[in-house]
């Protein structure tokens, strides 16, 4: 009952779980996968290569045996800077075990993204994909920090390049393989950078503590059904889910990145029962042409995070796939370590994020006064409990916690009296007009009901009488017609006055989104003309 898990207005999630006294999130993960066997654990979806549990486990320690003879003590950072791949959990559970710290370079990264990431973490070693290694080892040289390269897919090149394939090939005895024992100290094991959507990307220590705590929380689904991943393994989501999946011993499929017909033409293949998805891939299977050449009539559940997804695509969703049974929301942060709220299949309901997730606890504050707020009452989630992040590297932890040890998530929710969450929007991103509040999810949610809007994304364009201005941002659908003024007129018909487009509509031909589909909005407000669009006198602002 919600009743006995709220006090004094804190909501308590479950925090009946298992901490092991070696406290290495590694040797957790590797006594696990051990009962797993000849199961399969991970399949590339692309090139349908395979690698199964019993394979992973042996691969992971001769990995971890090689870089402890490399030189990586406790604390080292080592990165992977890589697409999807089979080696890379193989990779990142090795160096939790040798006592290291892993941290992810997106492969996707310009110059100076890669070198903020690699100044904040300071990695020891590198793993790297054929590709990243052609198109940014100059760059990472250059700034002379990382000692050893460790190539995925080429052989060495210089002194400093050594070949994955030699240290995985060695054989250690796995029975007498023994990770890293911290004795009970808590340490970081990992670093995270967040997604940067109003700001430079931050580094973010995660602890093995955090890790194992996280991978005891429930997933989301039955484990008979087969998962698709897409999400970057870069990122929290694609991280944290994926580790939970490997943990419970789930044959899950993959891809490296998103391509419309080779992603529906895989949950044909391999008959795929659930999808972990952000929105936007979601707006895009409901749009698709292309699916209807394929069968996807194994797919049961879908799991939607990283933004809100409003009622109307859900129901848009099982309009046009009526075999989907459940399409589920979570709420989750790098700083959680993952999930804060999830749904679950027998638990959920429509338009919340679903209800507060093992070892989490959340007040809901007014960020303007830090009290707490009621049932039903909009204000912003503050989060503590086991999965929290050890804040910032770099950075001083009071600027980002409150006085009593919660983190400020900067989110904007509200929960009811049977304890489901419900997001409205983040405080750094809510459009200021005049007195008046706007969330930038709300508008983009009705603007992608319309058919000719494929994507959107909502900012405020600055004004000097009105403050900030509702501005869209819209890619269309292809084949279609649209005219700036009608899809005004559009939302205008659906909202109260002070959420109407007052700063116009701008096509363009993408929407900038994150690795995870976050929409970065930094990266919005920069394509705003100096001047607003749309110039409408005082008077009838």
């Amino acid at each position: 009952m919600f009743a006995e898990q709220i006090k004094n207005g804190i909501i308590y999630g479950d925090q009946n779980f298992f901490v092991p006294p070696h406290l290495n999130i590694g040797a957790f993960v590797l006594e696990k996968i051990l009962g797993h066997n000849d199961r399969v654990a991970l399949i590339n979806g692309e090139t349908e290569e395979q690698i199964t549990y019993r394979e992973m486990v042996q691969n992971i320690v001769n990995i971890a045996a090689a870089l402890t003879d490399l030189g990586i003590k406790i604390g080292d950072v080592v990165a992977i800077a890589s697409e999807n791949r089979l080696e890379y959990f193989v990779t990142s559970i090795a160096v939790f075990c040798c006592g290291g710290i892993s941290t992810f370079f997106n492969n996707a990264y310009t110059k100076n993204e890669l070198i903020h990431a690699v100044n904040i973490s300071k990695p020891k070693f590198i793993f790297l994909s054929g590709e990243v290694f052609k198109k940014q080892y100059e760059t990472l040289k250059s700034i002379n920090i990382i000692q050893k390269f460790i190539l995925y897919d080429d052989k060495p090149t210089s002194n400093d390049c050594l070949n994955y394939r030699d240290l995985s090939e060695r054989h250690v005895d796995i029975n007498s393989y023994k990770p890293i024992d911290f004795k009970g100290t808590n340490q970081t094991c990992m670093v995270l950078y967040t997604s940067g959507t109003t700001g430079s990307a931050k580094g973010a220590k995660v602890t093995h503590l955090n890790l194992i705590v996280a991978c005891q929380q429930k997933l989301t689904v039955s484990s008979e059904l087969t998962p698709l991943s897409i999400a970057p393994w870069s990122s929290t989501m694609g991280q944290l889910l994926t580790l939970q999946n490997i943990y419970d011993g789930t044959k899950l499929v993959f891809l490296p990145k998103y391509i419309e017909r080779l992603y529906i033409k895989t949950i044909e293949k391999y008959k795929i029962g659930y999808l972990a998805i952000a929105p936007p891939i979601v707006v895009m299977l409901c749009k698709s042409t292309i699916v209807n050449e394929y069968d996807i009539s194994s797919v049961k559940i879908l799991l939607v995070g990283g933004a809100p997804t409003y009622t109307k695509t859900i129901r848009q969703v099982r309009s046009r796939f009526p075999h989907i049974k459940h399409v589920l929301q979570g709420y989750g942060i790098t700083e959680a370590s993952g999930a804060v709220c999830r749904e679950m299949e027998l638990a959920h309901k429509e338009g919340s994020v679903g209800q507060i997730v093992l070892g989490m606890i959340i007040k809901v504050v007014d960020p303007e006064t830090n009290k707490i707020v009621g049932v039903g009452e909009p204000g912003e989630v503050r989060i503590s409990g086991p999965t929290i992040f050890d804040g910032y590297i770099g950075k001083d932890k009071k600027d980002d916690f409150d006085e009593e040890g919660f983190y400020k998530t900067g989110d904007i929710a509200y929960y009811d009296k049977e304890g489901y969450f419900f997001i409205v929007d983040r405080i750094k991103e809510i459009i200021k007009y005049k007195a008046w509040q706007v969330a930038p999810s709300e508008l983009e949610g009705l603007l992608l009901q319309h058919p000719a809007v494929k994507e959107a994304g909502v900012t405020g364009a600055p004004d000097i009488l009105a403050g900030e201005l509702p501005t869209a941002f819209v890619v269309k659908q292809p084949g279609f017609q649209v005219t700036k003024q009608e899809i005004i007129a559009y939302i205008t018909e659906q909202v109260a006055p002070w959420k109407r487009l007052r700063g116009g509509v701008i096509f363009v031909d993408e929407i900038p989104k994150t690795p995870s589909g976050k929409i970065l909005r930094r990266k919005l407000r920069a394509l705003l003309p100096k001047q607003s669009p749309q110039n409408i006198p005082a008077s009838k602002l």
